[in-house]
């Protein structure tokens, strides 16, 4: 699922600097540790993952997900519209077949990413894409997505974050302009047709996602894989032939 947000701060949303006095590395309970851990550089993955995400967030590996978004992409911002995308740590440069631009690449989550570009006036616009790791490899588009360990699990569906752990809890979280909230949430797996589906009901629709090895998919990805190519060159040209 692709989702456009205008906002009118800059600062909610621009990926955030982590000084080398501030910044902390998270334990394996997801909560802040007390070690101070150097900044990243620009074209460090790491310098696209937010210091200030829900601790459950990560449990799901971030460092991973933020290293399979790097290097050069086409993909549907909407349904047969292409766009070229090369991400070095957290800045993208796009192309739509008119024009280059220039953005922030930042993870929301560990299923949603956002490329933010800089508007008139000081404000900015950003564009959420749903995402997940199949086997290791990035799996993106129009669709919600997530991810499976044991008994929990992440999902991007909708404009929620749902979090369930292995005591079967549901929380869904929302970025709220920034402002991180959550509330408890429906969500769970569940058997169809002899297999396992993740279910979720939001505003009492409920949504449905495949199971795929170690991976959340709705209908739309299950099908899917991300085209990587060698540079933005490349893949500006893949982009273009369509």
């Amino acid at each position: 699922m692709k989702m456009l947000l205008v906002v009118s701060l800059t600062a909610a949303l621009a990926a955030p600097a982590c000084s080398k006095d501030a910044a902390k590395s998270a334990d394996s309970t997801g909560k802040p540790s007390d070690s101070p851990v150097a900044a990243p550089s620009a074209a460090d993955p790491a310098a696209a993952i937010p210091s200030d995400l829900p601790a459950p967030f990560a449990a799901w590996d971030l460092p991973a997900r933020a290293k399979a978004w790097q290097g050069a992409w086409v993909s549907e911002q909407a349904l047969g519209f292409g766009i070229a995308t090369e991400i070095k740590g957290a800045a993208a440069t796009t192309w739509d077949g008119k024009a280059e631009k220039h953005m922030t690449f930042q993870l929301e989550s560990p299923c949603s990413a956002k490329l933010v570009e800089a508007s008139g006036g000081g404000g900015t616009s950003s564009t959420t894409s749903h995402f997940t790791l199949r086997a290791g490899k990035l799996v993106e588009g129009l669709g919600d997505a997530g991810s499976r360990k044991g008994k929990a699990a992440i999902a991007c569906v909708s404009d929620k974050i749902l979090v369930l752990d292995e005591s079967g809890t549901c929380t869904a979280w929302e970025n709220d302009f920034g402002r991180w909230k959550s509330e408890p949430g429906t969500c769970g797996f569940a058997q169809k047709d002899g297999k396992d589906v993740f279910t979720a009901t939001i505003r009492d629709t409920v949504f449905e996602l495949l199971v795929d090895g170690d991976a959340l998919l709705s209908a739309q990805l299950a099908g899917h894989s991300s085209a990587s190519f060698p540079d933005l060159a490349a893949a500006k040209a893949a982009r273009d032939k369509k």
